[in-house]
C-alpha cells in the first residue's frame, strides 16, 4: 500500500475517516453521514460533511452499498485505520482479565501450548484463530528424563526454554530402572543448553564420548535420537496446526452465507493454505503484530477477511506463528492488544519440572 496516499490526507478527512471505520466496526452497519456528524463533526455543515466523504469515495477509501444508502470502509479503508492506530495499541482491560484466567489453566508441554495458544487467543478475541509450530529444533535443552513404562515403551520429556517435548520410544524390557536414571542424568549433563538441532546434528561426536559407557546407555541414546530425528521430519513435512473457535464465524453478519463460511473454514483446515498466510508475515522475525487486509492475503477464499498475525518467540527464535481471522470488520485495536499481551504471557511460561512428575509415577516399570 502507497503510504503517500495516507499522508495526503487532510488532518480534517483522516478524522473523518478514522471516525467512519470506528463506527462501521461498531455497529456493522452502513456509515451515515448523521452518524459520523453526531460523532466527530458537530461544527461542520452537513453539504461540506458530504462533500469530504464523496472524496474519501472517490480516493478509494469508502464505497457506497447502493446510490442512496450508506458507506462502508473498503480494505484500503481499513489498512488506513491499522496503520494508524498500531502506534498505540489500546489494551482492554477485561480482555486482559478474561485471557489472564485462562492462563491458570495452563500446561508445560509443548505440543499442549500450541493447542492452548489457539484455544486463549480464540476465547480472547471471538474469532477463530490458527497456531503453526515452527522452530521446534531451536528450542534449547534443559533436562532429560526417560521414564519405562508398563507398556513396554518409555516417556521422553525433555524440559527446553519454552516448555516440555514429550515423546514415547520402544525399549528393551530387560533394562532395568536404575539404568533409565542413570542415562537420564548422563543425557542433561552432556545436552544441558545445547539445541535439539545440534544434538542430532552432531550425533557422531556424542556417540564417540560415551564410548567408556554401559552399552545399555548407547542403545537408549540411539532410539532417542531416532525418536526425536523422526519427530522433527514429520513436523517438517506437516506442520502442527492447531485452529480454534472456527465456528465464531457465524456470529459474524459478514458469515451469514454458509457457502462463504464453508471456504473460510476449509482454508484454515488446509495446511498448506495456513502455512502460506503465516509465513508470508512481513514481521517474520518480529513479535510486532501485523495486519493483512483483503487483496493483502496470499489466499483467494480469504480475500474478504483480515488476518491479524504475531509470532511467539523464545530467546530471540520463532517458534510459533499466531493468526486471527476475521471480517474485515474486527476490532484492530482489540486484537492487536489481546496478540500482544497472550505473546507476553506464553513468554514468561516457564517448564514446570515438578508438573512433569505426576506423569513419570503414572505405570512406571518398577525393577
Amino acid at each position: 500500500m502507497n503510504n503517500d496516499e495516507f499522508s495526503n490526507l487532510s488532518e480534517r478527512k483522516r478524522q473523518i475517516l478514522l471516525n467512519a471505520v470506528e463506527e462501521y466496526i461498531q455497529q456493522a452497519s452502513p456509515i451515515t453521514s448523521s452518524a459520523i456528524k453526531n460523532k466527530c463533526c458537530e461544527n461542520l455543515s452537513t453539504a461540506t460533511l458530504r462533500t469530504e466523504l464523496n472524496a474519501l469515495e472517490a480516493m478509494g477509501f469508502l464505497r457506497q452499498l447502493h446510490t442512496s444508502g450508506g458507506r462502508v470502509p473498503t480494505s484500503k479503508g481499513y489498512r488506513f485505520f491499522v496503520n494508524s492506530m498500531m502506534c498505540d495499541i489500546p489494551m482492554d482491560t477485561s480482555t486482559l482479565s478474561e485471557i489472564q484466567n485462562l492462563f491458570n489453566k495452563r500446561t508445560v508441554y509443548l505440543g499442549d501450548i500450541v493447542n492452548e495458544i489457539a484455544s486463549v487467543v480464540s476465547k480472547a478475541t471471538n474469532y477463530p484463530t490458527v497456531v503453526m509450530l515452527r522452530g521446534f529444533e531451536k528450542l534449547v535443552i534443559k533436562n532429560i528424563k526417560i521414564v519405562p513404562l508398563l507398556t513396554g515403551q518409555a516417556l521422553i520429556l525433555i524440559e527446553t526454554n519454552s516448555g516440555v517435548i514429550n515423546n514415547t520410544m520402544d525399549i528393551n524390557s530387560e533394562v532395568v530402572t536404575e539404568t533409565f536414571i542413570d542415562a537420564s542424568n548422563f543425557l542433561t549433563k552432556t545436552f544441558a543448553e545445547h539445541t535439539i538441532a545440534d544434538m542430532i546434528k552432531n550425533i557422531g561426536t556424542y556417540r564417540q564420548s560415551m564410548e567408556n559407557e554401559l552399552d545399555e546407555f548407547k542403545t537408549i541414546f540411539d532410539t532417542l535420537l531416532n525418536s526425536l530425528k523422526a519427530l522433527i521430519e514429520s513436523i517438517n513435512n506437516d506442520p502442527r496446526i492447531a485452529s480454534s473457535g472456527e465456528l465464531k464465524l457465524l456470529e459474524n453478519p459478514e458469515y451469514n452465507d454458509p457457502i462463504k463460511v464453508k471456504r473460510v473454514i476449509d482454508a484454515i483446515h488446509n495446511p498448506k493454505e495456513v502455512e502460506t498466510i503465516l509465513n508470508a508475515d512481513e514481521n517474520e522475525n518480529t513479535e510486532e503484530v501485523s495486519f493483512k487486509i483483503g487483496a493483502e492475503i496470499p489466499i483467494e477464499d480469504l480475500q474478504d477477511c483480515a488476518i491479524a498475525q504475531t509470532n511467539y518467540q523464545v530467546d530471540g527464535e520463532n517458534i510459533a506463528s499466531i493468526g486471527i481471522i476475521g471480517p474485515q470488520r474486527m476490532d484492530y485495536a482489540k486484537i492487536a492488544g489481546a496478540l500482544k499481551f497472550v505473546v507476553g504471557e506464553f513468554q514468561n511460561l516457564k517448564a514446570l519440572t515438578n508438573s512433569a512428575k505426576g506423569d513419570e509415577n503414572k505405570d512406571v516399570k518398577k525393577s
